[in-house]
């Protein structure tokens, strides 16, 4: 039976092939971009998930950002959900060259091409800049008889312990693999965004979440939920969320980071790309950008071009380690 996902992107295939061989296609060869070149009038950057969850945040921050810069161009965030990212990013293969299409994308970038199969890559578009890091924190209701993850790990080697996870392929998955390097057992319930795995941890269809920092933060305020331990490398600089110790304090060797950044489309000239890691940069100095980095209680990351390359070659490194 063909799955859902590879049905979708047999026809995005297909629609890409025949605006490939249109008439005329092959005769329209570009000029030499100018030495000089900015870019004019409408600038899509796409993400490739739904309007209101974490990635859509991002990209709108980072086109505010560029916008408030006062340019000659408008960048306008266009959301090409479907198939965990795949369809988003398989369209985004049609932008090659063109220096006015951006893509704001995270780890999934990653992880999806090493689950399945799909026709990109991380190596398939142009690194411009990581402005940012993530991570995650486990949390169970407070009821609940673990107090922290080194106690669930243990529980699930002797009785089933059920988590929630909102993707195959993204943080919540990671922490499930690390945890299962560690000997753990899970049986894990499938939704489709953080916050119908913490309405399943409410309602107690699941034991145990994991979930970002800013999603659970109100849970353990109103006392509903309590943090297990965090999957940083250090605690997280606040008044709450730093009582909460990590999953290496406590015994374990997990760690779960989940970087965001801004793509071009592969073939655009150095001019365009140096264009827009400089645009970038001057965005991350925003207001915008700093409350958008203290509200969702991300890390500050600022790594572009050949080091944002270097990263992403060492990231997949680790991920065909824990996903492979």
């Amino acid at each position: 039976m063909t799955s859902p996902l590879r049905t979708v992107l047999a026809l995005v295939g297909a629609t890409l092939l025949l605006s490939a061989c249109a008439p005329g296609a092959l005769l329209n060869a570009k000029p030499p971009v100018p030495d000089d070149w900015e870019p004019r009038g409408s600038v899509s950057a796409m993400v490739a998930f739904a309007p209101g969850g974490g990635s859509d945040r991002s990209a709108r921050v980072m086109a505010q950002g560029l916008n408030e810069l006062g340019g000659d161009y408008n960048v306008n965030v266009e959301n090409k959900e479907g198939g965990s990212g795949a369809v988003g990013w398989s369209t985004f293969l049609s932008e090659e060259g063109n220096g006015n299409a951006l893509l704001v994308a995270e780890t999934a970038l990653n992880t999806l091409p090493l689950v399945y199969d799909v026709p990109f890559t991380y190596e398939s578009f142009t690194p411009l800049v990581m402005f940012a890091k993530d991570s995650r924190m486990v949390v169970a209701r407070e009821d609940s008889p673990y107090d922290t993850c080194a106690d669930v790990v243990t529980a699930s080697e002797k009785r089933r312990v059920v988590t929630g996870s909102s993707g195959k392929t993204g943080a919540d998955a990671l922490v499930i693999a690390e945890f299962q390097q560690e000997g753990g057992k899970f049986g894990t319930v499938p939704y489709g965004s953080t916050g119908e795995v913490l309405t399943g941890l409410l309602g107690k269809q699941i034991d145990v979440a994991p979930a970002s920092a800013a999603s659970v933060k109100p849970y353990l305020e109103s006392g509903d939920f309590k943090a297990l331990c965090t999957l940083t490398t250090e605690r997280y600089d606040d008044p709450l969320l730093g009582k909460v110790p990590t999953a290496k304090e406590q015994g374990m060797d997990a760690e779960v980071t989940v970087w965001r950044g801004v793509f071009a489309p592969k073939g655009i000239s150095k001019v365009q790309r140096n264009f827009w890691i400089k645009d970038l940069h001057k965005a991350m100095k925003s207001k915008t950008y700093r409350d958008y980095l203290k509200a969702d209680l991300l890390i500050p990351a600022d790594v572009s071009g050949r080091d944002f390359a270097q990263y992403l070659d060492r990231y997949d490194a680790q991920m065909r380690g824990i996903l492979r």
